[in-house]
């Protein structure tokens, strides 16, 4: 590790310059020997590496999926925030856009409620709101994880 080579050299009292670095080549040889040892893993289980090319291979695709999401957290935020102004609720949770995007991303994209709890807090204010949000839910959990899951499933095709 790293901050124990720091800690040996500042024991023994060793001073770095150019000549002794090559040392610390050697070192770093060693650490990167200890990663080969993977290769023996995947020689065993070539499910595994085939499944790790596939998500290099999808990784393009999956990362613009990732930019259309926070885009549709975005406009939500936008949107719920202008809906919920001067509300308890909008006080509360909707307060600024970032916020808002907080609220949207932690509560309803990446909660394992769905939303639930967000969208009958949203209907203490207005129905409407309430059906606004499960669309919003619909959209940014549900449709978007589905392209996510498949793209990953298309590539190890």
């Amino acid at each position: 590790e790293t901050w124990v080579l720091w800690f040996l050299i500042a024991a023994c009292g060793l001073e770095i310059s150019g000549s002794n670095m090559r040392i610390l080549v050697v070192v770093r040889l060693m650490r990167l020997v200890r990663i080969l040892r993977l290769a023996k893993l995947f020689r065993f289980m070539p499910e595994l590496l085939i499944i790790i090319q596939s998500v290099g291979i999808a990784m393009r695709a999956i990362s613009l999926v990732f930019v259309l999401v926070m885009m549709i957290i975005y406009m939500g935020a936008i949107g719920f925030r202008v809906l919920l102004e001067n509300t308890p609720m909008g006080n509360e949770r909707f307060e600024t856009v970032t916020q808002a995007m907080g609220t949207l991303l932690l509560d309803c994209a990446m909660s394992g409620t769905k939303g639930g709890p967000l969208i009958r807090e949203a209907y203490q204010e207005h129905p409407i709101i309430s059906l606004m949000m499960f669309c919003f839910a619909l959209l940014a959990n549900v449709t978007m994880m589905g392209v996510v899951g498949g793209l990953l499933v298309q590539t190890i095709k």
